[in-house]
């Protein structure tokens, strides 16, 4: 009771206030912090950012403290500062698929850690609907963006005009290539799959299936991934000695329907494919749906390969051979690589990551 502390919890209450009403509770500030441990703002913040400048015992007292006194980051205070907001904009082609929902997962573990949160946002395949969401990004002020871009992107102007503004792009699992960036000396930052090294090594595996008219069932060919594919498959044919036929590669949208049409072209030549290695499981499972329809035996009379290994993949009969992706990995990275550009790091950054390899009863003959 003799206590004189000019403290908020020890003040007078106010008559206008009911008896036994509580003050509300103010936000704990960096002040408060400074306050409490006898160090300015500045180093407080600082060493909540994870500066260098800050040394580790400074930094380890200023945590603790903002563990104790449950300090929250004021994003509303920042975003007035900085003119951004602490939010990671994701573009993805189909957000309800389980490789992309894996993504974005990385993505999302990634930047809640580091106090971000994550506003995804779903192309539908559509390069018209992709500027929008670029145009909806830049307007909430994202600090950065994460995409990967449909299969109809050609030209890469609506990025530009982000990096243009400051704001840094980063792509996963899609990335542009070429000519699709019309910023001269722009080079983009990406998390992609080893798709050269990983197509290789599926083709020589249907090699050693005793396979010999391997066809590749690809999706567009303006898509930087189909090519890396592509190029891989034709490295493995031409190690194996085997001739690369333009009517075994093929092209097609990533739907179930085109792809089926594509594969009956294919198996209706007069010498058909006895094995195809298919982009991705849509392709995947379609051109499964389509031999399945002629009463083909896989792998007996067409093996298959495919890329991203879905969960059910390995569930259906005959059990699906894919290529796996690592998918939450790659977001991982991909939202990493955007952090180190918003703490300063410009240089673009190309991370590959390696697949894993599933074999199963769709491609597999005799044992390797």
């Amino acid at each position: 009771m003799g206590r004189s502390g000019k403290s908020a919890s020890s003040r007078p209450a106010s008559p206008k206030e009911p008896l036994g009403a509580s003050a509300p509770v103010r936000p704990v500030s960096l002040k408060d912090i400074a306050s409490r441990l006898g160090i300015s703002i500045a180093t407080v913040s600082r060493a909540l950012q994870g500066s260098t400048a800050v040394s580790n015992a400074t930094r380890e007292r200023v945590m603790e403290a903002a563990r104790e006194m449950r300090y929250s980051k004021n994003f509303i205070a920042d975003s007035l500062r900085s003119g951004t907001l602490p939010v990671v904009g994701v573009i993805v082609p189909h957000g309800v698929t389980l490789f992309y929902s894996s993504v974005l997962d990385g993505i999302e573990s990634v930047a809640a850690r580091e106090g971000y949160a994550v506003i995804s946002m779903n192309s539908h395949e559509s390069y018209e609907e992709e500027c929008r969401n670029v145009r909806s990004l830049a307007a909430f002020h994202v600090a950065g963006v994460i995409a990967s871009v449909t299969q109809e992107t050609e030209d890469c102007s609506h990025f530009d005009a982000l990096a243009a503004e400051g704001i840094p792009v980063v792509f996963v699992a899609r990335a542009i290539g070429g000519g699709q960036s019309k910023r001269e000396g722009t080079d983009y930052s990406s998390v992609t799959a080893d798709s050269v090294a990983a197509a290789r090594r599926a083709t020589l595996h249907l090699v050693r299936q005793g396979c010999r008219r391997i066809a590749i069932l690809c999706g567009p060919g303006r898509l930087r991934m189909v090519a890396e594919r592509k190029h891989g498959y034709i490295e493995a044919l031409h190690e194996a000695g085997l001739p690369v036929r333009p009517d075994y590669v093929a092209y097609s949208a990533i739907d179930t329907a085109s792809a089926i049409d594509v594969t009956d072209a294919m198996m209706d030549l007069p010498e058909p494919p006895d094995a195809i290695l298919a982009l991705n499981d849509t392709l995947l499972f379609a051109a499964m749906k389509a031999l399945r329809r002629r009463g083909l035996d896989m792998p007996r009379d067409v093996a298959l390969i495919g890329f991203s290994d879905v969960e059910y993949a390995a569930d259906v009969s005959p059990s699906l051979s894919t290529i796996e992706d690592r998918s939450r990995l790659m977001g991982e990275e991909a939202c990493l690589t955007l952090l180190g550009h918003l703490r300063g790091n410009a240089k673009p950054i190309h991370k590959v990551i390696p697949t894993v390899q599933r074999i199963r009863e769709s491609s597999r003959r005799k044992m390797e």
